[in-house]
């Protein structure tokens, strides 16, 4: 029984697609990582290779790379239903303060006081 040498999984990727595919993988999980950092949720980096024969002695490979990056919570709004059936901000129900501006008063001279 002889017995084979495997080549090694990362030569083979490190030729897939010359290159570019370690590339995009590295941009991808790059990507991930700064949105889980941002979130403080878990992403997830999905690489499918699909392998089929090409011939006598011959493959190809097909990779596909996707990322799951986490999304950041949304917020809420609150609005106040209006008569007419309108959205608004303002509680329609509640009164108007009547606000104004109050003049700016010039500061009094500063005193100082002896012991």
């Amino acid at each position: 029984m002889t017995t084979k040498k495997a080549r090694p999984f990362i030569d083979t990727l490190r030729d897939l697609e010359a290159g570019h595919l370690l590339d995009e993988l590295t941009d991808t999980q790059h990507s991930l990582i700064d949105a889980i950092r941002l979130t403080g949720k878990q992403g997830e980096l999905t690489l499918k290779l699909v392998y089929k024969p090409d011939g006598a002695g011959q493959m190809t490979i097909k990779a596909d790379v996707k990322a799951k990056e986490p999304q950041l919570s949304r917020g809420t709004s609150l609005f106040f239903l209006t008569p007419e059936g309108n959205l608004t901000r303002k509680d329609p129900r509640q009164q108007e303060i009547p606000l104004r501006s109050v003049a700016d008063e010039p500061a009094a001279a500063l005193r100082t006081v002896n012991e």
